[in-house]
């Protein structure tokens, strides 16, 4: 082979490699420019991101603000509606839907004289149960079982009716229960034991009267009759 035929091959050969070298730069300039808008993409999605997350943090943050407030705001009432019901002076309770206290008051509690068992969670067929094991309740002419079973009637009725029961000392307590829309119950526990003793003392005061009245008419019939 001739040397201008070995140069005009090497010449070939060299143009051959540049072209090659530009297409593969190319290629690179190409494949930069596209990883480039992908790390711009990626870069503005994570910027977005960041400040998408620290909007979502900002109202996460006040919704555990305004939460907190609310809560405050709901304890405080709280305390101050369980303040008022503890210096009245009548019983107060609550019952759930299953007939289990909720919550009672001392005036409410005091009847018990101390007894553990009695308080949230307990159920109100247990407490019927314990005013007559422990005495506490006078059921006079029915037995503790007719006593419970009449109060339970009453208790699971829609509207229960008002009803006093006698207590041991001969205190009088008004009964006045009041059930919710949800199926819980309010009640009420009056001491009306002064007002029962006044009814007492009028009807005995009326009674002496007419009896009083019936000897003055037989006396003056008698003397009219001499």
């Amino acid at each position: 082979m001739s040397i201008a035929n070995k140069l005009a091959e090497e010449r070939r050969a060299r143009l051959a490699a540049e072209r090659l070298l530009e297409l593969k730069q190319a290629e690179l300039f190409a494949a930069n420019r596209k990883l480039g808008r992908r790390a711009k993409a990626l870069s503005d999605e994570i910027v977005e991101t960041r400040a998408e997350i620290t909007t979502v943090r900002d109202e996460n943050q006040r919704v555990k603000s305004d939460l907190t407030v609310a809560h405050q705001k709901i304890e405080l009432v709280e305390q101050r509606l369980w303040h008022s019901i503890e210096t009245i002076h009548d019983g107060f309770a609550m019952f759930d839907i299953d007939n289990g206290m909720v919550m009672a008051n001392r005036a409410y509690l005091s009847v018990f004289d101390g007894l553990e068992e009695i308080g949230p969670g307990v159920s109100y067929a247990r407490i019927l149960q314990l005013l007559t094991e422990e005495g506490i309740v006078n059921v006079g002419q029915h037995t503790a079982a007719e006593w419970r079973a009449t109060m339970m009637q009453r208790w699971q009725s829609r509207d229960p009716s008002p009803v006093v029961i006698r207590l041991w000392n001969d205190e009088y307590i008004r009964l006045i229960d009041r059930r919710g829309h949800g199926g819980d119950v309010v009640s009420l526990a009056l001491n009306i034991t002064d007002t029962v003793k006044y009814e007492k003392a009028i009807k005995a005061e009326q009674k002496n009267a007419e009896a009083a009245n019936r000897a003055k008419s037989a006396f003056l019939a008698n003397m009219s009759h001499e």
